[in-house]
């Protein structure tokens, strides 16, 4: 027995036929017809309508158009109407596909044939109502190069682990124009990413984690994400390109290039930590690679913690939970070659290990109070 979610038909005349898109609940797949006949198509949905209507249906199957079956050696594929998606009864998708597109298809469940094609290098789901994705996509070895913009993309499945083989291929992401809230978790996992698209969404903040990117990321795309401040691991990255139109980032009245805000309510150098960040001190300390890998020497959520970390900004010293916070307006063009140029100027969070590291970084520069930054905001 199969449990039907959705139900789309269209075109059904008898001059042209028709076509129909069928997605299952249980279990998830997605069933698409075209150049049906009539009579038969309208009999089918009668019976998803009320299954009495079972014993009049022909389940034959037709002979497969010519125009539907794969051709030998294919390697690129673009799929944006429902008569030219392949067959599920037939051939299908080829084998030997590297890019496949399959676009403005109102797309709401990802074929999880796709996820069998072991050649395929691109896959473009753009302009589609997608809100989920199968953790199996994670485990394509060859993909390297993914579009979801222009979908309903709430969240990204758990279960991710560092081993996945996209995570070690990924190389370019698309997630604009989606409903993200918070940051792709996994991209801490990436290893070789390059291009990196998240406009468009919700975020508010880039967390610490976008660090593990900063050493091969080459463009990073953040406009229109209601971004206040820019994180700390920026600093120590030098891109290609960064987008930030379309972001508020308010800065007080009155802002200076050399004023800095120090964050006294979320500053606490000098105080011991939780157990959590002196179990990853101690094994900096002794340093023990904090690196994913398969044997699970140090557990996954140690290296997430310690990755998740920013450092001295004077001494450059690893950091958790007990340092100096501070908010200081950043010149983009210190780390980004090509930058989009806003009329207000862009602040970036900082951190310091101590309040004399603190006071190395402000030297020459004037110390107000965060209070008055937060009251801006």
């Amino acid at each position: 027995t199969c449990e039907v979610e959705f139900c789309q038909s269209s075109g059904i005349n008898a001059e042209y036929g028709g076509k129909i898109s069928i997605t299952f609940k249980s279990p998830s797949q997605m069933l698409m017809l075209s150049d049906a006949s009539p009579s038969h198509l309208s009999l089918l949905i009668a019976t998803i309508q009320d299954p009495r209507h079972f014993l009049s249906l022909d389940l034959t199957p037709s002979k497969q158009s010519k125009s539907l079956q794969p051709k030998a050696d294919v390697k690129s594929m673009s799929v944006t109407t429902l008569k030219n998606y392949p067959s599920l009864t037939g051939i299908g998708f080829p084998k030997t596909l590297v890019c496949l597109t399959i676009s403005k298809l109102n797309y709401r469940h990802l074929d999880t044939r796709i996820c069998a094609l072991t050649r395929l290098q691109t896959l473009d789901l753009s302009h589609n109502k997608l809100r989920k994705l199968p953790l199996v996509l994670w485990q394509m070895k060859s993909l390297s190069s993914v579009n979801l913009s222009h979908n309903l993309i709430e969240e990204l499945p758990a279960g991710i682990r560092p081993s996945d083989p996209l995570c070690e291929n990924l190389t370019s992401f698309d997630l604009s124009s989606n409903t993200l809230t918070s940051f792709p978790y996994f991209l801490r996992f990436t290893s070789a990413i390059r291009l990196l698209k998240v406009n468009a969404n919700p975020l508010n903040y880039v967390p610490n984690f976008i660090r593990s990117c900063t050493r091969t990321l080459r463009v990073l795309e953040l406009e229109s994400c209601n971004l206040r401040n820019l994180p700390a691991a920026l600093s120590d990255c030098y891109l290609d390109e960064l987008k930030l139109a379309g972001n508020p980032f308010p800065a007080p009245a009155g802002w200076g290039r050399n004023e800095i805000y120090k964050d006294t309510k979320h500053s606490r150098p000098g105080t011991l930590g939780s157990l959590l960040s002196q179990c990853v001190k101690s094994l900096v300390r002794h340093g023990v690679p904090m690196n994913y890998s398969v044997d699970q020497l140090i557990p996954d959520h140690l290296v997430s913690y310690a990755r998740s970390g920013q450092h001295c900004r004077a001494c450059r010293r690893l950091l958790l939970e007990n340092c100096v916070v501070f908010y200081e307006p950043v010149e983009l063009k210190t780390i980004a070659r090509q930058f989009t140029r806003l009329d207000q100027p862009v602040v970036m969070t900082g951190f310091a290990c101590s309040n004399e590291c603190f006071r190395c970084v402000t030297v020459g520069k004037k110390v107000v109070p965060a209070v008055l930054f937060f009251k801006q905001r």
